[in-house]
């Protein structure tokens, strides 16, 4: 891929970097509840969540946008004190086959690539657990096979759901951590309307993953305006044609006091170009259900949640 095409990605890129890795966190936290709750995780979840070379998973997708944001940039020659030179892979585009990177996006990069291969093992462990072990305990307690020929292997059992437990606390340490960098990372996308507009659709995600450092990651984009958020996601909806949308968004956030002077202008302005706008940019889920004071998902890069229950 052309490193100009790169640079004009780079917006979309950056979105889709926060997005999954919000996805992936909120998986793997589901898999720790059930693992403390069932003594088990979901083969098939964690198969799902990694994906394969023909069908990629999101947490596959994940590791890929890392390294189009953070490998595949252009060295300089000799690395400065700020800056850490990455030898690339032979598949690099870089003529040189070397990268120049920051600090911060080095270490999200290895976040994001320590903890997929991480849950690679997960994923085994949990096939070792889901298919072997419970049939271990079944042969073992078969009154045709006596305890010289099973006593040796009855320990695998309780050692393969240690190692879940493990492994899945090492990569959940992992990703928190990455959060934490990636509130860092993020000092400089105060613009970026694609990553604002998914954040505003997608909130209560994000205030779950991010936490306590919700408010940080906040302060990282907008300064001493989080309100930003909300006029800038709007402009994204208005941008891509989905004026409903950006007026539906913003009557929500007003619901709860959430809007700055400039977002109540913009409302304003879109309440009185197109008082019933909203309703003509609402799958025929939500509109029907009389969802219209929430913002309809289907102008947001994905399926309208309205659209997949119905």
């Amino acid at each position: 891929m052309s490193e100009s095409w790169l640079r004009d990605s780079r917006t979309f890129f950056v979105r889709d970097l926060v997005r999954d890795y919000c996805t992936v966190y909120e998986i793997l936290s589901e898999q720790k509840t059930r693992l403390g709750r069932d003594g088990a995780v979901s083969y098939s979840t964690l198969r799902d969540l990694l994906g394969g070379v023909i069908q990629r998973g999101v947490f596959w997708r994940l590791k890929d946008t890392a390294h189009h944001l953070f490998r595949n940039v252009p060295g300089t020659g000799c690395p400065s004190e700020e800056n850490i030179v990455l030898w690339q892979y032979a598949a690099s585009p870089l003529p040189d086959g070397m990268s120049v990177q920051d600090p911060v996006e080095a270490l999200i990069d290895w976040c994001v690539g320590y903890a997929f291969h991480e849950c690679s093992k997960l994923k085994e462990d949990a096939f070792q657990s889901q298919h072997y072990a419970g049939r271990l305990v079944q042969l073992g307690s078969h009154a045709a096979i006596p305890g010289e020929l099973y006593a040796p292997l009855a320990a695998l059992g309780d050692q393969t759901a240690e190692s879940l437990s493990r492994e899945l606390e090492r990569i959940l340490h992992v990703l928190r951590h990455g959060l934490f960098l990636l509130v860092r990372y993020l000092q400089g996308e105060g613009e970026n309307s694609p990553l604002a507009r998914w954040l505003a659709s997608e909130e209560a995600l994000a205030r779950r993953v991010f936490g306590d450092l919700y408010p940080a990651m906040l302060t990282a984009l907008y300064g001493t305006r989080p309100q930003r958020l909300y006029s800038l996601a709007a402009e994204d909806f208005m941008a891509s044609g989905r004026a409903g949308g950006a007026l539906a968004l913003l009557r929500q956030v007003r619901e709860r006091g959430g809007l700055d002077e400039d977002a109540l202008a913009l409302l304003a302005r879109l309440e009185a170009d197109s008082p019933e706008k909203a309703a003509s940019d609402l799958c025929h889920k939500c509109d029907q259900d009389g969802h219209g004071v929430s913002p309809c998902l289907r102008g947001a890069g994905s399926v309208c949640r309205g659209e997949m229950a119905w």
